[in-house]
C-alpha cells in the first residue's frame, strides 16, 4: 500500500498500514540504522581524526593549547550537527523518506531507527575522544586540574546534541534545526565561561585532579537532561500515527 499524498503540500501524510503494530520490525530497523551508519562513515573518520589531531597539540605550548581546545570543541559540536543533517534533514529534502514509507515500517520503527543510529553515531566517537582527552590530560604536562572542567564541557556538548536531535525529531524541519543549532552554539561560550570561572570546577584547580560536590551536581544535571531528552522524545515520537 503506497502512502497517500497531501495535494496541498505534495507530501506523504497517511497513516502507514503498519502504524498500528504493537511490536517493532527489528530487521527493517537494522537496515535503516545500517544505512545511516554507512552514509556517515567518512564523516566520522574526518571528525574523529580532527579531534585526535587537536588533542595531539594541546601540550605543545600556550597558543597550541588554545588552538587545540577550540578545534576539539568544534569537532565535537560539528560531529553531532553534521550527522543530524545527513540522517534526518537531507532524508526529507531528498525525498528518501517517501521510499522508507513504502517499506513495512511504522512511525515507531522509524523513531527507533533514528534513535539508535544517531545515538551510536555520536556517542561512540564522543566516548572515544573523551577517553583520549582524559589520557592526554593525565599523561602530559598539562595540569590534571583541567580534567573535571573538560569532562563537564564534553558532557555539555552531548546535551546540546541531544537537544538538537529532539527538536529535529519533533519538528522535522531544517529551519528549526538550524535555529536551535545556532542558538545552542551561541550559548556554549557563556556556559564555558561560567564553568571556567567556578572555583570548584574551573580551570584554576592546579596540578591535582579534584572532583567536587559542585562538579557532581552539574554532571548529574547534564546526565538527567540527556536521559529525559532521549527517552522522552523517543516515547512521544513513537506514539505518532503518521510520519509527518
Amino acid at each position: 500500500m503506497n502512502p497517500i499524498i497531501d495535494t496541498a503540500n505534495n507530501n506523504p501524510v497517511s497513516i502507514h498500514p503498519s502504524a498500528n503494530r504493537l511490536t517493532l520490525n527489528m530487521p527493517v530497523i537494522k537496515q535503516l540504522v545500517y544505512k545511516d551508519w554507512y552514509l556517515n562513515r567518512k564523516l566520522l573518520a574526518i571528525y574523529v581524526g580532527g579531534g585526535i589531531f587537536s588533542l595531539s597539540i594541546l601540550s605543545l605550548g600556550e597558543w597550541q593549547f588554545f588552538m587545540g581546545s577550540i578545534m576539539f570543541i568544534t569537532m565535537l559540536v560539528a560531529l553531532g550537527n553534521h550527522q543530524l543533517s545527513v540522517t534526518m534533514i537531507n532524508e526529507r529534502k531528498e525525498q528518501t523518506l517517501a521510499f522508507v514509507m513504502s517499506l513495512p515500517v511504522s512511525p515507531a520503527d522509524y523513531a527507533m531507527a533514528k534513535f539508535l543510529s544517531n545515538m551510536v553515531l555520536f556517542f561512540v566517537p564522543w566516548l572515544l575522544l573523551v577517553t583520549v582527552t582524559t589520557g592526554v590530560i593525565l599523561l602530559t604536562p598539562l595540569p590534571d586540574g583541567l580534567l573535571a572542567f573538560t569532562l563537564l564541557v564534553c558532557v555539555l556538548i552531548a546535551v546540546n546534541h541531544c537537544i538538537c536531535w529532539s527538536v529535529t525529531m519533533f519538528t522535522e524541519t531544517e529551519a528549526a534545526f538550524l535555529m536551535v543549532m545556532i542558538g545552542l552554539n551561541c550559548l556554549l561560550n557563556p556556559a564555558l565561561y561560567f564553568l571556567a570561572r567556578s572555583p570548584n570546577i574551573g580551570i584554576s584547580q592546579g596540578e591535582n585532579f579534584i572532583w567536587t560536590d559542585t562538579a557532581s551536581l552539574v554532571l548529574s544535571g547534564e546526565i538527567l537532561a540527556i536521559l529525559l531528552l532521549l527517552f522522552g522524545t523517543l516515547y512521544l515520537r513513537s506514539r505518532k500515527k503518521v510520519f509527518f
